[in-house]
């Protein structure tokens, strides 16, 4: 079910009634179940496969949480990890090797009719979340192990912290910290009710209108650059920085909203990013959650930045080369982890030199032009993110860089238009939410009336159709 069908409405009304209804520990039998039947709405057997994978890191954690030397630690991983890898990275690692060596061994024949004389299906099929669902089970392992999580939840509290349905399928990342202290005070302020009904209509906003709106226009140019003018071809990245904002920022709305309508507040993960004034300021305002999970369990584990200084680089150019590579099995995400990795350590080898500390203040036009420097870096990073292949991607790049020839699009005004609404969006997540706490609730309720009653029209008069979210795919 996607949050922007009428399936999911329908779906939501429902939990959400019976969800205040419902009183006790009856509550979290009732989400988890409910969690459960919106997983198993995009795969019965996944969904199965799903809870089994929750119910051994439940065991486990609790056999790890008992001895901190338990041998299934490393078994817990293997098995987290075994698993991601089998169904995201399978196929990848088997062309490198049919690439490399050349064997009929390795070709994708040999795979499926493998898989079709042992099991009847013809590929690997990739399950909703996976990626998200790994880090999250993964992170609380490791924080047992270290003496960080002594939570010691039921099986039903830590099932529905991993099943959780509003952020279960794109995030954000949620950690034990932000989660199991809630289900002991499980009720909802008023400010929280107004607050999350906001986010569910800005969360629409962001999505449907304009970066479905933009999917259409953008998509064809990545898929052929080569029959695109250079200025097209600059076009689609803008474009494309404008549609990944709001479709990934609108759906943290959406969840953040959705369980701020549920009791339960989830973290944000985006804060302005567009306005960072450095590569590293713009990871700690872009997918905020997955930074503070490749910081604290790859980055600070190899060494962080308390190592040699040449060896602090390296540091910096693996752990985004990973972050990379979690984003999906392809060359291309490879490439763009690593080339984020390396512009972080050039700053920070920058920084050295010029002696420049984090509390010096920064005259507003060096800012400006931090800014301009960090958007500009993260839209030429944009093919490698986005493109099927390196080809494509480099293809984007010297089209949009020697201004080649080639078809020009003739919707130029709607990508200007939407990135100019992103940086607007962007300006707003500086200012505290709406509505204000110190509003009257009449007040409030006249402005999300008005609010919600304008998007609805947008809604009715610029859906352009159901698109997957982004961040879905990984």
């Amino acid at each position: 079910m996607k949050f922007t069908s009428l399936s999911f409405l329908l779906f939501f009304f429902v939990v959400y009634g019976l969800h205040w209804m419902i009183r006790g520990k009856f509550r979290l039998v009732f989400l988890f179940l409910a969690s459960f039947v919106f997983y198993a709405a995009w795969s019965i057997p996944f969904a199965f496969h799903f809870l089994a994978l929750v119910i051994l890191n439940h065991l486990m954690n609790r056999q790890i949480l008992k001895n901190k030397s338990s041998f299934w630690y490393p078994v817990s991983l293997f098995i987290n990890f075994g698993n991601l890898f089998l169904f995201k990275y399978f196929y990848f690692l088997w062309s490198v090797l049919f690439q490399t060596t050349g064997s009929l061994w390795f070709s994708n024949d040999t795979v499926q009719n493998f898989l079709n004389s042992q099991f009847g299906v013809d590929s690997i099929t990739l399950p909703l979340a996976i990626s998200f669902y790994t880090f999250q089970m993964v992170a609380y392992t490791i924080d047992v192990k270290r003496g960080n999580a002594n939570e010691n939840p039921n099986f039903l509290q830590f099932a529905l912290f991993i099943f959780f349905f509003p952020q279960l399928v794109a995030g954000p990342i949620v950690r034990h910290g932000e989660f199991f202290y809630q289900l002991e005070v499980w009720n909802a302020k008023k400010e929280q009710l107004f607050e999350g009904y906001y986010l569910v209509f800005l969360g629409l906003f962001k999505k449907v209108v304009i970066a479905d709106n933009l999917s259409s226009v953008t998509e064809p140019i990545f898929q052929n650059p080569e029959l695109y003018d250079g200025l097209t071809n600059t076009l689609a990245m803008f474009g494309y920085a404008a549609r990944v904002f709001c479709d990934f920022s609108g759906y943290t709305d959406l969840a953040r909203g959705l369980g701020k309508l549920l009791g339960i507040n989830l973290p944000e993960n985006f804060h302005a990013p567009y306005f960072s004034a450095s590569v590293r300021e713009l990871w700690t305002r872009w997918h905020m959650t997955l930074a503070t999970w490749i910081k604290d369990y790859i980055y600070f584990p190899l060494g962080g930045s308390r190592v040699s200084e040449w060896r602090g680089y390296f540091n910096l150019i693996v752990t985004f080369t990973l972050a990379g590579f979690w984003h999906g099995a392809n060359f291309t995400f490879i490439i763009w982890g690593f080339l984020h990795g390396l512009v972080l350590s050039i700053e920070r080898k920058v920084e050295l030199i010029s002696g420049k500390t984090k509390e010096a203040v920064v005259p507003n036009w060096k800012k400006f032009t931090g800014i301009v420097y960090t958007f500009l870096f993260f839209i030429i990073t944009i093919p490698f993110f986005n493109a099927p292949s390196v080809h494509n991607a480099m293809s984007m790049l010297y089209q949009a860089f020697t201004n080649a020839a080639g078809e020009r699009t003739n919707q130029s005004e709607k990508i200007v238009y939407s990135l100019l609404l992103t940086f607007l969006l962007n300006y707003l997540q500086t200012k505290p939410s709406f509505p204000r706490p110190s509003w009257s609730t009449a007040t409030s309720f006249g402005f999300l009336f008005f609010f919600s009653f304008i998007v609805t029209i947008l809604l009715g008069y610029l859906a352009p159709g159901g698109t997957e979210f982004i961040y879905f795919q990984f």
